[in-house]
Order: C-alpha cells, then structure tokens, then sequence
C-alpha cells in the first residue's frame, strides 16, 4: 500500500538529468575576420528583377550566405555575402559575364564590393 497522499498507481519518477554545459565558442578557421571584403557587387540585372531570382541564382555557389538586390538609381544592383574571400571571389569569376536572362539580353558584371553586407536577425542590411 502507498503511503499518505500518494496515489497507489503513481511511481515516482527520477528526475531529468541537467542539461549539458553550453558548448564553448570556438572561432570558425574557415570564417573571414571581419575586416576582410567577403561580398560581391553585381550589376546589369534587368529591371524586372526579383530577390528570388537572385538567391536562387547564388544558392549553388560554395560559401554563399545571403544576397540582396538595391532598386535604388536606373538599374538594379545586387550584392551577396560569402563565407570567405576566397568564395566570393570565385562566384565573381563564375558569374562574370553570365547571361542572366536571354530575353532582355541582361549579362552580369560582377566585382568585388567596398564593405560586407550586414546581415541581422534573419534580414540583410548593407553597411
């Protein structure tokens, strides 16, 4: 029989063990410090543009991490964040030239931009 106040179908249970110590933030060899450029700059996409297109465009490219298309001025400009230099640099060899769309004849120009997009809370902004 239960003793007072425990219902005789209750088993005690053990109770959970604590969780694990938060890891320790190791830096990422891989990462880029903060100084160096690791964003692209890219031009002659059509008009009609959208952020879609472009990621979807990007997302194959190795290190790729975000992009954002400015509408600012005549013609859009793009921008897209890689994980290294090193990455960065190849998309803007590999995108060079590339014809984005052939119905409007839009090729793309590509270089390496002045300063890093900055990307908070799920949503890029450029510095």
């Amino acid at each position: 029989m239960a003793g007072p106040g425990i219902h005789p179908y209750h088993h005690p249970w053990a109770a959970p063990p604590p969780p694990p110590p938060l890891p320790i933030p190791v830096e990422n060899p891989n990462r880029a410090t903060t100084d160096e450029v690791r964003t692209i700059f890219i031009t002659g996409l059509p008009s009609d543009v959208k952020e879609r297109e472009l990621q979807n465009l990007l997302r194959w490219l190795p290190g790729y991490e975000a992009s954002q298309i400015n509408m600012k001025g005549e013609q859009p400009m793009g921008f897209a964040l890689f994980s290294t230099p090193q990455h960065a640099m190849a998309a803007k060899d590999a995108l060079q030239n590339m014809v984005f769309d052939a119905e409007s004849k839009a090729v793309l120009h590509t270089e390496m931009a002045k300063k890093n997009l900055f990307i908070k809370r799920g949503k890029v902004l450029k510095l």
